[in-house]
């Protein structure tokens, strides 16, 4: 009997024995199963805590504290102690944890973030384990810019001016100054280069935002020759080391009304322009007219008028030979040139001359040579009568032709164009059509809202700013997309 008993106490106690070990085991394998489970969500919290930092500095290149941004980030994501963790990288003091890289051949920035947590254990403690080491790393790309900020800076603009330099220069501000490559110009009667853009890498911010003219210089709408000297600036930068993003960011309140050409046979390039015709109802500052004039000629480049003439037209919505001249120099050229003439450039391989009109390019789906053509042509001569109607028409279809050129240009990357209108005279009614100029800024950006879009080109885009108000919101508005095209 006391042996059975003892056969008895011997299978408890090996019971007892087993029992232990299975519920260390069970307790080591939950143990493993809630500290992995926990190291899992730190991994994951972690990993998104890098990777948006890395994206936000990427983003901020421009404003010249990406590092900031990112340590705002990181920790806005991954707060001191999260889910019990003893530690984690300092994002101020640890040089490990933000790099950037740039790649001056393919024009690209690299944001790199990485970044790792101590998470203490609960149940692994039994096997011996206290802590788990948790690391992350996030980077984000970032394309650098190559751009050319042309100003419209005519008369028409008057007391708005000071807003519109200021956003202006916000705009530029918010460029990098160490990698991107910024141009400065404006137009009015001329074109002028302000600040070229820069060969190598980077570029004088500081110099760029005090050259936007304190005061308004004033003057005509000489776009053509400004989007022209724009375009030029961008070819300037050798092949090979142009940045991923190219682009012409063009600001203006009014439509394109002269015609850069050898207009007195001299050889130098001078602009003839008419007035912004007919007169429209929505039209508070008195810059539209019923009998517009002709003025000229104006230098290209400096803007300076010679010869001063001046021709007043009646507009009764005809062609050529309908219009009454009221009043004429006898130096008023007759006859328009056979194409434009642009002798300021310095890009190798530019070209200097561009037609009056083509059938290669649509306006609202017809012809361009069609739908806004010249008209009267004179056989004797060989050439079309230099009246308003021909001016006009000339200046808006060399706009078009030459921002499809400078579209279709060669170079490491393609150039999109993007325009900012201002004000009532973009909505308003005007030319030989007629036609609102915000539907040419459409058209020369090649913004998909156009009936014109070319979906074989680089797509841009058109801001319409209402009331000068709006200017600052519509150049934050694109230099988002600059953003969203450079990641």
């Amino acid at each position: 009997m006391r042996k059975r008993l003892s056969g008895h106490r011997d299978e408890r106690g090996f019971a007892l024995v087993y029992m232990a070990a299975v519920t260390t085991v069970l307790l080591l394998f939950t143990g493993l199963a809630v500290d992995t489970g926990r190291a899992y969500v730190v991994k994951a919290q972690l990993s998104k805590a890098v990777d948006g930092a890395a994206l936000g500095a990427a983003r901020d290149l421009n404003s010249g504290d990406p590092h900031g941004e990112a340590v705002r980030i990181f920790n806005a994501n991954f707060p001191a102690g999260y889910l019990g963790t003893s530690s984690v990288t300092d994002p101020t003091a640890d040089p490990g944890f933000y790099s950037l890289t740039t790649d001056n051949t393919t024009g690209v920035n690299t944001v790199t973030v990485t970044a790792s947590a101590v998470l203490p254990t609960t149940f692994m403690k039994l096997a011996h384990f206290d802590t788990v080491n948790v690391t992350s790393t996030g980077s984000a790309t970032r394309r650098m810019v190559d751009l050319s900020l042309l100003i419209d800076v005519s008369s028409s603009i008057g007391s708005k001016w000071a807003t519109v330099r200021a956003a202006a220069q916000a705009f530029i501000n918010s460029f990098d100054a160490a990698h991107d490559r910024l141009a400065l110009l404006t137009f009015s009667d001329g074109a002028k280069v302000l600040d070229a853009m820069p060969a190598s890498r980077g570029f004088n911010k500081s110099q760029l935002i005090s050259d936007v003219p304190a005061t308004l210089p004033g003057g005509s709408t000489n776009m053509v020759e400004g989007l022209y000297r724009a375009w030029d600036e961008l070819r300037s930068v050798p092949s090979g080391t142009q940045s991923g993003v190219r682009a012409v960011v063009l600001f203006t309140d009014g439509a394109s009304n002269g015609v850069p050409g050898n207009w007195d046979g001299t050889g130098i390039a001078k602009s003839e322009r008419t007035w912004d015709f007919p007169k429209n109802a929505n039209d508070p500052d008195n810059q539209t007219w019923d009998q517009p004039h002709i003025d000229g000629l104006y230098d290209t480049a400096t803007g300076a008028q010679s010869p001063a003439y001046s021709a007043i037209f009646t507009w009764n919505s005809t062609p050529c030979h309908s219009y009454t001249v009221n009043a004429v120099n006898s130096t008023w050229p007759k006859y328009m040139p056979t194409q434009t003439l642009h002798t300021h450039h310095r890009s190798t391989g530019i070209p200097t001359s561009f037609p009056l009109q083509t059938n290669l390019l649509n306006v609202n789906g017809v012809s361009q040579s069609t739908k806004r053509g010249l008209v009267d042509f004179d056989a004797t001569a060989g050439k079309f009568p230099a009246c308003i109607w021909n001016i006009n028409n000339a200046a808006r279809n060399v706009l078009e032709i030459i921002a499809n050129a400078a579209r279709t240009d060669t170079g490491d990357y393609p150039i999109r164009i993007y325009s900012i209108g201002m004000g009532y005279l973009l909505q308003d009614l005007l030319g030989t059509m007629p036609e609102m100029p915000e539907d040419i800024l459409k058209r020369i950006s090649n913004d998909t809202r156009s009936p014109d879009f070319n979906s074989a080109q680089a797509q841009g885009k058109y801001y319409y700013a209402p009331t000068v108000d709006d200017v600052a919101p519509a150049f934050e508005a694109l230099q988002s997309e600059l953003i969203r095209l450079s990641k």
